[in-house]
């Protein structure tokens, strides 16, 4: 019998339908990464699609063409045609065109809860095509914006092990610079601009459950943002794989989350089993 916690399969390989007890502790990690953030601070839930010119402005559908989820619709010539929307390939990707020409007068934060997609090629534990997650994004200057991504990153690992998840952090390749070039990838790993959160979601199955992303001026560059001090503004995101969480979750304490220990399922909102 299948438990009530699990991800169900379906004939599209990194594709699952979600059961309730799953969703429980969804909702529950959704809760609580939105408790991570201000009690001011601007909550956004996008939908799944995204306009295809700001994908095409950050350059995403060149460094990512196989990741890229395009949308085809019908015509009036009867023919499907390319949509002027494409699948959204990370939240924060809907926040930067908010502030185009913008000069901030303070630093900004956002947290954005996202329904994305990647046409991944594997399908193993945890490698989900549409999946959610819970970003929060900063627009400041570069000094305020790199020392933020850094304390944001030590306080999830302090969540994270409040919730019983080993976490070992890597240095990695910050897909917002694109991938084709071997010099730059060097760069960014030499400057630390992408950090994993690395946790085990299945036996011997280990992947990033969270992140923390300096873009530097990338962003505000191409959407002509300001900083409070009148520079280009610099931008930085730390994200969260809710899917990903629960697995980590699930293979860490077991199928039934209301045998969880009792302090994880009060964080979470878990009803204990009587």
């Amino acid at each position: 019998m299948r438990p009530d916690s699990a991800l169900v399969h379906t004939p599209a390989p990194g594709v699952y339908l979600s059961t309730r007890g799953f969703e429980s502790i969804v909702y529950g990690l959704a809760a609580a990464l939105a408790a991570l953030g201000s009690d001011d601070l601007q909550q956004l839930r996008t939908p799944p699609v995204i306009a295809r010119d700001i994908i095409e402005k950050v350059g995403y559908h060149r460094s990512f063409p196989h990741l890229l989820g395009r949308v085809y619709a019908k015509t009036d010539t009867g023919l499907p045609a390319e949509s002027d929307v494409v699948l959204l390939p990370a939240g924060c990707y809907c926040v930067y065109p908010l502030f185009a020409g913008v000069r901030l007068a303070v630093a900004t934060e956002l947290s954005i809860e996202a329904t994305c997609f990647r046409q991944e090629a594997g399908a193993e534990v945890g490698r989900l095509r549409s999946f959610r997650m819970r970003e929060f994004v900063r627009l400041d200057t570069a000094e305020h914006c790199l020392s933020w991504r850094d304390d944001r990153l030590s306080a999830a690992r302090e969540w994270l092990a409040g919730l019983g998840l080993e976490t070992e952090s890597t240095v990695a390749n910050d897909p917002f610079f694109g991938a084709g070039n071997r010099m730059m990838r060097a760069l960014q790993r030499e400057r630390e601009l992408k950090i994993e959160l690395l946790a085990e979601v299945g036996p011997g199955q280990v992947q990033a459950i969270g992140s923390g992303n300096y873009h530097t001026d990338q962003f505000g560059r191409l959407f002509a943002i300001a900083g409070p001090d009148g520079e280009v503004a610099h931008t930085a995101c730390l994200a969260f794989g809710y899917e990903r969480l629960a697995l980590a979750l699930l293979h860490r304490h077991g199928a039934d989350p209301h045998r969880w220990p009792e302090r994880i399922r009060k964080d979470l909102g878990l009803e204990a089993t009587h």
